[in-house]
């Protein structure tokens, strides 16, 4: 009897952590909402809703990439939980973030054209170099603002949070996922306003999004040229690029499912849309974090053995519960904000599509998670570099699938 109690104190324990950490993504329904700015942009702008979940993924992406390697380098400090006097590591992080920041706006940027071009999200008259240009740039000056502001938000918390002797594998990224999804989304519509690409006499894209390009691909040459001896930059760079390029096509897939079916989805679905991809992708990133730790300290090895521990039931079945928790408070509030047309029938439906949108994709992506991190550290990879970036562009693939999916039987 004491075992059992001293397991479930272990479990209620860790679920209450989990449910800290995540609690922050019922803000993803402020991206939702700010996300239904975007339909009125949808006839003069016919591709803004195949490029915006590629940012949502993408951003996720890179911000795996660093709250994972941060977590990482905090617990076995090689960064300091300090802005002065840091380590070397700490100055490479925050370049290797900014360079592939923008390598993934380029590459958004390319996807996005051709993409665009054979599904014809364009408006007439088409003229294909001013269709390019408009693109990359609203995607370079997206990145760019929100990298600058999320780094400075992420290294605020984790150091915060690691000074309070708690594990930031637990909280930086559930936190700074749902607050990445409300900026770049605000960036994006703002951006798109500002640049305001369907006016053909309004060339501010072309004075300060290119040039920002410009200036970002000299940055690139230099930080190779400047790191190129630091094993940290250059590894970081090495394993992470091949798997955001492989991500951003994955990340790909889910933008041409939402372009060809946003005309049919409702905004209450929308408004949901960011805030249970960033859930997923947030239960699946304290996973990976806290097993890719764990694999750094040495304290489980990289086997399926691992999986019928105490210790890793307790992390999967309080994630599933702090899951479900969080969906049911998420969709209370939700339909509370935008309560139009909504009956108790249909509120019970939308709760089983986000419960059932959560659990299948969370219970997919797992899997994913699991094997990629013990894989990648047989094989003498850092799990930091890749793992993250796979699930999250996974996830919202298999998130947006499911959640359509189950929209199309639901409704």
């Amino acid at each position: 009897m004491k075992t059992n109690r001293s397991t479930f104190s272990l479990y209620a324990g860790f679920t209450l952590t989990v449910l800290g950490g995540m609690i922050f993504g019922v803000t993803g329904l402020a991206a939702g909402s700010a996300a239904t700015l975007l339909k009125p942009l949808q006839p003069i702008l016919p591709w803004v809703f195949l490029i915006y979940p590629l940012l949502l993924t993408v951003r996720g992406d890179i911000n795996g990439i660093l709250t994972g390697k941060l977590g990482t380098a905090l617990h076995l400090g090689t960064i300091k939980p300090s802005w002065r006097k840091n380590t070397d590591n700490f100055i490479e992080l925050i370049v290797l973030i900014f360079f592939l920041s923008i390598y993934d706006a380029i590459l958004i940027g390319t996807v996005t054209s051709i993409i665009g071009i054979l599904m014809k999200l364009y408006t007439l008259p088409f003229n294909p170099l001013k269709y390019i240009l408009k693109i990359f740039a609203i995607t370079i000056t997206t990145f760019v603002l929100t990298a600058t502001v999320s780094m400075l938000i992420t290294f605020l918390l984790a150091f915060f949070i690691y000074k309070k002797k708690k594990d930031p594998d637990l909280y930086v990224y559930p936190v700074t996922s749902s607050v990445n999804d409300i900026i770049i989304t605000i960036v994006f519509f703002l951006i798109c306003w500002v640049y305001r690409p369907w006016e053909e006499n309004v060339h501010l894209y072309l004075f300060l999004g290119i040039p920002l390009l410009v200036i970002s691909t000299v940055f690139i040459i230099f930080a190779i040229v400047k790191l190129r001896q630091s094993n940290f930059f250059m590894k970081g760079i090495s394993q992470s690029l091949p798997v955001l390029t492989i991500t951003n096509l994955i990340a790909t897939g889910t933008g041409s499912v939402l372009a060809s079916l946003s005309s049919i989805l409702s905004p209450i679905i929308i408004v949901f849309y960011p805030a249970i991809i960033s859930s997923v992708g947030s239960q699946n990133s304290i996973l990976a974090n806290t097993t890719s730790t764990k694999l750094h300290l040495g304290s489980i090895k990289p086997s399926l053995k691992s999986l019928k521990t105490q210790d890793f039931l307790i992390t999967y079945l309080g994630i599933v519960t702090g899951a479900i928790l969080i969906v049911s408070l998420m969709s209370i509030i939700g339909v509370l904000l935008f309560p139009q047309g909504i009956t108790f029938l249909i509120y019970l439906r939308i709760l089983g599509l986000l419960l059932i949108t959560n659990f299948l994709s969370f219970v997919i992506i797992s899997v994913i998670a699991l094997s990629a991190a013990f894989l990648s550290f047989k094989f003498g990879l850092d799990p930091d570099n890749l793992v993250n970036p796979l699930l999250s562009s996974s996830a919202d693939l298999v998130t947006t699938s499911i959640l359509v999916l189950m929209f199309i039987l639901l409704f």
